[in-house]
């Protein structure tokens, strides 16, 4: 079975990168990471883990899901919660995320997005 969300995370990262580019770093920020919860989210799905209206406790369920694979899975666990960290700013703080310190979590975001649907069964 592929990764269900594969195909919405792959626009959900590409209005990402659209807003970045744009300056909207707040809202790159949420569809960064909202791109990336997707992914894990459809591995979930895939593997029995979470059935889809799956709510409670999600983002925290993610992070054990992404950290626990073994091989790099902590330091992309740690990657996967400081882009959260940015979200909850840019969804809930007064203060607007920093766009460095989201430029610098791309390439990481990117690969625990893409290596989840690979994973699940859901393209390259």
């Amino acid at each position: 079975m592929p990764n269900v969300f594969s195909e919405k995370s792959a626009k959900t990262w590409a209005d990402g990168k659209d807003c970045l580019s744009r300056g909207l770093v707040d809202t790159a920020a949420n569809r960064i990471y909202y791109s990336v919860f997707q992914a894990v989210k459809g591995f979930a799905i895939q593997r029995g883990l979470w059935a889809m209206d799956t709510s409670d406790g999600v983002h925290g369920e993610a992070l054990k899901i992404v950290g626990g694979q073994g091989g790099k899975s902590t330091f992309y666990r740690r990657r996967l919660n400081e882009l959260l960290s940015l979200r909850i700013i840019a969804d809930y703080k007064l203060e607007s995320v920093n766009q460095k310190e989201l430029e610098e979590l791309l390439e990481d975001a990117d690969c625990i997005r893409k290596h989840h649907i690979r994973v699940a069964g859901g393209g390259k």
